[in-house]
């Protein structure tokens, strides 16, 4: 299975020599996928043309690794160091279990995971409960944080969070300032746990 979420998730891992190979299957997923999303993704392609794998690689260190504002273990942003979680990763542990998403060397609520799972994901209650409540949220977060830097990861995360958006038909734009409330365990919790007993 091949999707734009895929070919997303793998930008968003740390670069190696394949880098250009993943550059090519995300251009190739968008024009396919989501045309209007191509000027954000060009925008960020013209931006690391010129930077080896050594300064790819730097760069995505000092963006995501040692930045915790831009942390792709986005159940952070939702939830800070917040019981709930733990609560949520337990949950995602066991909703990923059935599948091969590169969960074994991440924590589960890592970003390129989830957008892997979401692609695979049968419940759509479940899928569009995780791209509303926590990815979406999140990930605007994360682009908020990039703000006026000039990294070039900002035209990434702003691709997927569109992305995103519109796979739900939303704008994107609730719940995405500072007093956002937490989605209630409950109800994101319950439809994960559903999900977990359907299997």
């Amino acid at each position: 299975m091949d999707h734009l979420y895929d070919a997303l998730a793998d930008l968003l891992e740390y670069p190696d020599e394949d880098w250009d190979a993943r550059l090519n299957r995300c251009e190739h997923r968008a024009s396919a996928e989501h045309p209007d999303l191509v000027e954000d993704f060009l925008a960020f392609r013209q931006e690391v043309a010129s930077l080896s794998v050594t300064a790819l690689q730097e760069l995505y260190t000092h963006t995501f690794d040692l930045n915790p504002t831009c942390a792709l273990e986005i159940g952070y942003h939702i939830f800070g160091e917040n019981y709930k979680r733990g609560v949520l990763l337990a949950q995602l542990r066991e909703t990923e279990s059935p599948y091969d998403l590169g969960q074994d060397r991440q924590l589960p609520d890592y970003l390129p995971v989830l957008l892997r799972l979401v692609v695979r994901l049968d419940d759509r209650e479940l899928r569009d409960a995780l791209i509303r409540e926590i990815m979406i949220p999140a990930v605007n977060k994360m682009t908020r944080a990039l703000g006026e830097s000039e990294n070039p990861y900002g035209h990434l995360l702003r691709m997927v969070g569109r992305a995103l958006a519109r796979d739900v038909g939303s704008s994107g734009s609730s719940r995405t300032d500072d007093t956002m409330r937490h989605p209630s365990v409950p109800e994101l919790y319950t439809i994960t746990s559903k999900a977990a007993v359907k299997r």
